[in-house]
């Protein structure tokens, strides 16, 4: 029976090369599209799976309180893992971590690296899997590294790296293990090595470190299974004010790590979905069921088109005994046989593009052959694409009445067929319509975040970190980079405008309500810091190129000068502990961390160079950057030999930090223009059909006088008449859509009329393209050869 199915589907796609080539290849795209979105939402939701015990693991999450707002950091006290192990039942383990980047060494290889500092039980608690050394013997000794698989091959070939020494900023460490490669599916993808937690605590204990009231790591804990989470976060959200009663306005509580990649994001110290990662993955997922379901409504479309040439088929095969189920049996066969062609042909495609796709939302996806949810997701797309797109043509070619097809006579059906094509063309193009002005609101609001005025300048900015060595010798370093004429500017500092994550409270000023608390982030650097980022000052002066004179002056943005009320003005005094400075400037608000945010975080901007990690250069435009920088390699190899050139670019961190709103444009750029893309090939068919369908009309209507355009006007009003019908569905839809979209956006766009209007007459341009071919050729064909067969 299958194989009279495959012979009867194949003979039907040789008679009709045209319609089942569009067939095929609309149902492809279609599908392929699917399949890609499908792969970035497997991502995303198997992400950390690999992990063997991530049901029983969680983050600690800290709610710190400001005045009405409550805001919630991944960040504790070091001191809160020895007071889980010790006094909360259900720990399994817990480990602090805190980042470790730093120049690793072996003989003349050096490398600026990613690492962090973690305890012991980190290994046993995320599972890593070692390819040399035992995981109870990991990290146990301050002399100790962790190294990843990549980083020993390296520095060590192939030969073990187990026992050997690395420096990592000129310490050295011994290797105690060697640990596979972290997937990019894992929490802590990109960690080339791992340090003693101690050796950090070492170096900050005398710095704050030992305070409840300071956060200087995450903390990640482990529960026995069963254990009862909320009665845990119970207790552990009075930790700290019982350890520390002067520390109010902090509370820790436990967030799983299942959660962490999707819905990790908080509003009022809660989960707010609304603002996390699965709100793009319900987005795409939406788009990937439109796509497909666009790719369907051209099989159903195209399908019924062709019922007239199989009517005559139908009839006979009725006549001689077969049933309506039998029919339909055999109908869905061939549109289930056809699905599945356009099946391998979508993973020809997928294969071909998926590497492309990977560079542009920077995850690496993989479609693999062997594994058993991609093949089942292949058959089962197949078989419900076959089985929706081939129902209604099935049970539409099935009714025909015998008698009426072998005469011809199945107008009604045909008309009845007609209006279901014409719906499915009016549904196919609001959704069309919906996307193109989707596109349009996503490719506005992309611009207008990233062309606003951020308040400092981002662009030809070089910057590098600033080793011990490089910040001893900063004054003849400075001179001698002034003295290329290649830099206007360099300037010591802590944080860049686009990441700037040194933060607290505490502060008090004359007036200020001692009950509330204020957030405010804290900006270290030099005197050239706002000449280097082109801040401008709103008023006072700037500070002092000698820091001892400005030790206890300080310069606070417009937002901090606006909550301060009568006291933030230059002159002001701002009071913590035991410090009074005083301000003796006003900068105006530049934009930093969220880009978009409409009104930036209160700042307060201290004269302390020596608490600067980055050496920051404002380059004079030039047409040879790769001169300069090799200039200035050579200058900072000459003051630091030990330390790789690792040099950054402010312009390249931004566009980093916007990948994210990039790639959701992108993305529904592309899926979008391939949506359009299918909804034409659909329409290009049926106005193919319709022409063909018409040629005897075309042919008398010419041989009686009619013209060309008029002609032409014909055949193509009806298909621009269902156009503008689909308009009126799309608007108010895509109105809502994206009206509700922007609202994720505190500095965002309105949606104009105007983006409508271009909507409609793109839609009606691409549909007028898509029609006028199919028409020209039928306006302009020869009427005898239409009429010599009457």
């Amino acid at each position: 029976m299958f194989r009279y199915y495959l012979k009867t589907a194949w003979r039907n796609l040789v008679r009709n090369k045209t319609f089942s080539l569009l067939n095929i290849v609309g149902l492809a795209v279609g599908i392929a599209c699917a399949s890609l979105i499908f792969l970035w939402i497997e991502y995303h939701l198997t992400y950390n799976h690999s992990i063997p015990d991530y049901n029983n693991i969680y983050e600690v999450e800290n709610n710190q309180t400001y005045g009405s707002d409550m805001v919630t950091f991944p960040v504790t006290s070091v001191l809160v893992k020895d007071a889980l192990q010790h006094e909360f039942p259900g720990i399994v383990n817990v480990s602090r971590y805190g980042d470790a980047d730093g120049i690793v060494s072996s003989g003349d290889k050096r490398l600026s690296l990613a690492g962090a500092y973690v305890d012991s039980a980190f290994f046993k608690m995320f599972g890593l899997p070692l390819v040399e050394g035992n995981v109870n013997d990991v990290l146990n000794d301050i002399s100790q590294i962790a190294i990843s698989q990549k980083l020993a091959k390296t520095y060590f070939g192939n030969s073990g790296a187990l026992g050997k020494t690395l420096l990592v900023d000129n310490n050295p460490y011994e290797v105690s293990a060697v640990y596979k490669d972290i997937p990019q599916d894992v929490q802590f993808y990109g960690e080339d090595f791992f340090l003693p937690f101690k050796i950090y605590y070492d170096q900050n204990k005398d710095h704050g470190m030992n305070s409840w009231a300071s956060n200087w790591a995450s903390t990640w804990v482990e529960l026995n299974p069963g254990t009862n989470v909320i009665s845990f976060n119970s207790r552990l959200r009075k930790l700290i004010e019982q350890k520390d009663p002067q520390v109010t306005n902090q509370s820790l509580w436990l967030y799983p790590l299942k959660r962490l990649k999707l819905y990790g994001e908080f509003t009022d110290g809660k989960e707010d979905t609304s603002k996390a990662t699965s709100q793009d993955v319900k987005r795409f997922s939406i788009l990937a069921l439109i796509i497909l379901t666009i790719a369907c409504i051209n099989f159903m479309n195209l399908s019924t088109a062709r019922s007239e040439k199989r009517a005559g088929e139908i009839g006979m095969r009725k006549a001689l005994g077969s049933t309506k189920a039998s029919l339909i049996r055999g109908l869905l066969a061939e549109s289930l046989i056809v699905a599945y062609v356009a099946v391998v042909l979508a993973v020809v495609i997928v294969a071909v593009a998926l590497p492309y796709f990977n560079s542009l939302i920077n995850i690496h996806l993989y479609l693999h052959w062997w594994y058993s949810s991609h093949i089942l997701f292949l058959v089962i797309i197949g078989g419900i694409a076959g089985l929706i797109a081939g129902s209604y043509p099935a049970f539409y070619l099935s009714s025909f009445n015998p008698i009426q097809s072998l005469k011809g006579q199945i107008a009604k059906n045909a008309s009845n067929a007609s209006i279901i094509r014409k719906g499915l063309v009016i549904m196919q193009f609001a959704v069309s319509v919906i996307i193109i002005i989707s596109v349009f609101v996503v490719y506005r609001q992309i611009q207008f975040t990233k062309n606003r005025d951020f308040g400092f300048k981002k662009d030809n900015i070089l910057y590098v970190p600033a080793t011990s060595t490089l910040q001893k010798q900063y004054i003849s370093l400075k001179q001698e980079i002034l003295n290329t004429n290649e830099v206007s500017s360099i300037s010591l500092g802590r944080f860049s405008p686009i990441s700037m994550y040194n933060n607290g409270g505490g502060w008090m000023w004359e007036g200020k309500n001692a009950k509330e608390d204020v957030l405010v982030t804290n900006l270290n650097a030099d005197a050239d810091y706002l000449k280097t980022f082109g801040i401008q000052l709103q008023a006072g002066r700037a500070f002092s190129p000698d820091p001892n004179i400005d030790g206890l002056n300080v310069i606070i943005n417009e937002s901090f000068a606006k909550i301060m009320g009568k006291a933030g003005h230059v002159g002001g005094q701002i009071l913590r502990e035991n410090y009074r400075l005083t301000i003796i400037g006003i900068m105006k608000d530049f934009v930093y961390n969220d880009m978009n945010e409409r009104y930036p975080a209160p700042l307060i901007y201290f004269n302390n160079p020596h608490n600067a990690n980055y050496i920051y250069m404002k380059l004079n435009p030039t047409d040879d950057l790769q001169g300069i920088i090799s200039k200035l390699q050579n200058i900072f190899r000459k003051a630091d030999v030990l330390v790789p050139f690792d040099y950054h670019f402010i312009d390249e961190d931004f566009d980093r930090k916007f990948h994210g709103q990039q790639f959701i444009g992108s993305l529904a750029t592309i899926f979008g223009c391939l949506a359009i893309f299918i909804s034409c090939l659909g329409l290009f068919g049926l106005s193919a059909f319709m022409a063909e369908q018409r040629k005897k009309e075309v042919g008398l209507r010419k041989v009686l006088g009619a013209s060309v355009s008029s002609i032409f006007t014909l055949l193509s009003k009806d298909f621009l008449i269902l156009v503008i019908l689909s308009l009126g569905i799309a608007f108010p839809i895509a109105y809502w859509i994206m009206h509700g979209w922007l609202q994720n956006f505190d500095y965002r766009i309105g949606i104009s009329w105007y983006l409508f209007v271009a909507a409609a007459l793109l839609a009606l341009l691409i549909a007028f393209a898509t029609v006028s071919f199919q028409a020209i050729r039928a306006a302009r064909a020869n009427p005898v050869r239409s009429l010599r067969m009457e």
